[in-house]
């Protein structure tokens, strides 16, 4: 079912973002927009995710809160959320940082820096007990095919990791999208993973948003299969 999705997803008429609330979720690439100046945005989701017969996770509500702080930068909060796995269960470290705009309104490729940190707060079972930086560079092109992508840099207790997304967004019509999009997980020290990510984003108004997203990985170091579901609203 999951591979219907995704191939589905691909001949999916229009190339174009349709929605009007602009949201870094349901996929692995993050937004380059940035929130605007005294306004605020909650991204929440429901996500499942099946690695094998012995292992699965399921998170909720995954919170993200962004604020617009001033011009082209906004400040976030998210991995706000609790989750459950086989090898154990809690709240996750929450994550904390900042999105700069890097482009003007007439650019044809739009850019963005992203500056993050996760901090060791969450349970025992779930947390990393470490500060874990990131570092991601954020574009999307304007018109034509419309591609989008975020390539991002992390430390993990002294380790670095590598991750890298190329995204395909497609218009349905004036409240619904779909995207198709290639993710790479690469540790330093190896296990690199890769998934081929589906989703879909419908408007309930130019304030909120439903989404709905599918995965399915190519190898067996970073799983098999996910799911998720997610409401944004921007008042």
């Amino acid at each position: 079912m999951i591979r219907i999705v995704l191939v589905a997803a691909c001949f999916v008429p229009g190339i174009a973002f349709a929605q009007a609330i602009d949201t870094n979720r349901p996929g692995f690439s993050y937004s380059p927009n940035v929130i605007e100046l005294g306004t605020w945005q909650l991204e929440t989701g429901l996500a499942y995710e099946y690695i094998d017969s012995n292992n699965d996770s399921t998170s909720f509500p995954q919170a993200e809160l962004r604020l617009g702080l001033r011009d082209e930068v906004e400040m976030f909060v998210s991995s706000l959320g609790w989750i459950d796995t086989d090898f154990g269960s809690g709240f996750v470290d929450p994550v904390i940082g900042a999105k700069v705009g890097m482009s003007d309104a007439s650019a044809s490729v739009i850019t963005a820096l992203l500056f993050q940190v996760s901090v060791p707060v969450g349970d025992n079972d779930v947390s990393s007990d470490s500060w874990d930086p990131s570092l991601a560079f954020i574009w999307a092109m304007r018109g034509g095919i419309g591609l989008a992508g975020t390539v991002k840099v992390s430390e993990f207790d002294g380790d670095y990791q590598f991750d890298n997304g190329l995204k395909l967004p497609f218009a349905i019509n004036d409240t619904q999208s779909a995207f198709v999009e290639w993710e790479a997980n690469l540790p330093e020290r190896g296990g690199d993973s890769h998934w081929l990510n589906a989703g879909f984003q419908w408007l309930l108004s130019d304030s909120m948003q439903v989404d709905f997203n599918a995965g399915v990985g190519f190898d067996e170091r970073g799983g098999d299969n996910r799911l998720g579901v997610g409401f944004s609203i921007n008042p």
